[in-house]
């Protein structure tokens, strides 16, 4: 029997150790399982934020491209209401009775010329009209007389150019409404296109 006993001691040992073997490998096994897991769920996380991020960047770049898309094309039609607006402008003063065009042509004139000698270039459907204003303004003028350049006409109606020895003055229609339309733009953008 003392065989028996050292047989079942040794037995009883190795399965001990076998136990114990297998139990810290289990626990090996979970912990490196377990870690690789946590790992996983790292990486993970980690791509689905890159993910994330990159979709957010790509909806906030499309969304920032198309905003500007908008913009431009508000702008746009802003800027083509805005010349029909001066070009209607331009338009009803062509229109307007020829006393009431002549008494402003000729305060721009007097304006533009002070008492300074010089000529005014004007379009040539305008010249006999110009020549009425001017034999006019001339009477008190002395020797600083303006007469009318035909060497030069300008190639629109609407206005004119004073010339002068040392300066010219544009009081063509459509530099005094480019003029206009300037100074008064921001005023006439938001009072049309309120947000």
């Amino acid at each position: 029997m003392g065989l028996e006993k050292i047989r079942q001691a040794i037995l009883s040992k190795a399965k001990a150790e076998a136990t114990a073997i297998i139990e810290s490998a289990k626990k090996r096994n979970a912990d490196f399982l377990k870690s690789q897991k946590e790992v996983a769920e790292q990486e993970f996380d980690r791509l689905y934020r890159l993910r994330m991020q990159a979709i957010e960047e790509e909806y906030n770049r499309k969304l920032i491209q198309l905003r500007g898309t908008a913009s431009k094309q508000i702008l746009d039609k802003r800027n083509i209401l805005l010349k029909s607006l001066f070009e209607k402008a331009k338009h009803e003063i062509l229109a307007w009775p020829l006393e009431q065009y002549a008494k402003v042509m000729s305060r721009l004139i007097e304006n533009a010329a002070g008492k300074i000698e010089g000529k005014i270039r004007v379009h040539p459907d305008e010249m006999g009209l110009f020549e009425k204003i001017l034999s006019g303004l001339n009477k008190g003028r002395g020797d600083a007389r303006i007469t009318l350049d035909r060497t030069a006409p300008l190639p629109e109606r609407g206005g004119f150019i004073f010339v002068s020895a040392s300066f010219e003055v544009d009081q063509t229609l459509d530099t005094m409404l480019k003029d206009i339309e300037h100074d008064m733009l921001p005023a006439i953008a938001s009072e049309l296109f309120q947000e």
